[in-house]
């Protein structure tokens, strides 16, 4: 089981030296995609990750993605862009979690592999921040990952 988990981190003395960054990891497993893409989010503003999104929704690939809206959350572009991608990709779904915080930071991709850590999806998640995570390559962990997820869709 060990082999399948591997240490992902951002902040210049963390990465390297055998461990992934962030950023190359979300654009791999997004770039690898084949059928689903489930994501969490507290903020959302980098539009590399935006892209790659499009990019598999392009090829075909179904995304969820759960975000934290509120009064006091700012909208930006990257957040504009999703939502206007909503309206021509049907297999895009925005969940909006509004009266409760989501501050998980997960993508799951076909049911597979999963990213859990801190960073959220901004520059300063991606590149400035010192953020940890680890990417876990197990179908039964990512199963267990989206039940939960699924709560948040009930009512």
């Amino acid at each position: 089981m060990k082999e399948n988990i591997r240490i992902v981190a951002s902040g210049e003395k963390w990465v390297g030296y055998g461990i992934r960054s962030f950023s190359s990891v979300i654009e791999e497993i997004v770039g690898k995609a084949k059928e689903k893409l489930v994501m969490t989010v507290y903020v959302l503003s980098d539009m590399n990750v935006v892209k790659e999104i499009k990019e598999a929704l392009e090829r075909g690939v179904s995304v969820e993605i759960f975000i934290y809206f509120s009064s006091s959350n700012i909208r930006n572009d990257a957040v504009d862009e999703i939502i206007k991608m909503e309206k021509i990709y049907n297999y895009l779904k925005i969940r909006r979690i509004e009266d409760e915080v989501l501050h998980a930071k997960v993508l799951v991709a076909d049911g597979k592999i999963s990213l859990v850590g801190s960073a959220n999806p901004t520059f300063g998640g991606m590149v400035k921040n010192y953020e940890l995570g680890f990417l876990v390559e197990d179908q039964k962990i990512s199963h267990r990952i989206l039940t939960v997820l699924r709560r948040l869709k009930e009512e």
